[in-house]
This record gives C-alpha cells, sequence and structure tokens, in this order.
C-alpha cells in the first residue's frame, strides 16, 4: 500500500533537504500502521549534477531528531542511491 511519493531535485541545500525530510517524517509518524511498521524507500539513479553527500547530511538531521519517534512508530528504511556524487 503506497501513502505517498515524493521528490526532491535540483540540488536542494542540505537545510532544504532538511526542511523536506523533516516534513515527511512528522507525517510518517503521527500514527502507526495497523500492521505494526511502515517501509521509507530512500532512492535515485544517476546525480549528474545534485550533490548526493550534501543532501543526505539533511536526512540524518532529520533522522537524528526524528530518531525516537521513527523507532516508536517502527518506521523501517531502505537506502538505494547510485550515481558519481
Amino acid at each position: 500500500e503506497l501513502a505517498n511519493y515524493g521528490e526532491y531535485s535540483g540540488n536542494p541545500s542540505r537545510a532544504e533537504t532538511r526542511e523536506y525530510v523533516k516534513t515527511v517524517f512528522d507525517l510518517m509518524t503521527r500514527s502507526k500502521h495497523p500492521k505494526g511498521h511502515k517501509i521509507l524507500i530512500i532512492g535515485g539513479a544517476i546525480a549528474n549534477f545534485t550533490d548526493v553527500a550534501k543532501t543526505f547530511d539533511g536526512i540524518i538531521d532529520a533522522m537524528k531528531e526524528y530518531a525516537d519517534k521513527l523507532r516508536e512508530i517502527g518506521v523501517r528504511i531502505y537506502v538505494r542511491r547510485g550515481g558519481p556524487n
């Protein structure tokens, strides 16, 4: 069951990525799933001009802020990101 699809591209800054991901985490952690867990997939193909390391710093910042809530809700996170950057 797909709840939502979102995308960030265009080489967002660390701060822009952090705020985007905080919004996603806020929505994900408002309630538990009846089967006990939710899944977040972070994926992407070749990153021609996006600095993936910079954007992942923003994702990690948001994860640190929401870590307890993500654990409480039972969110599983899978990452598949490709590209030279």
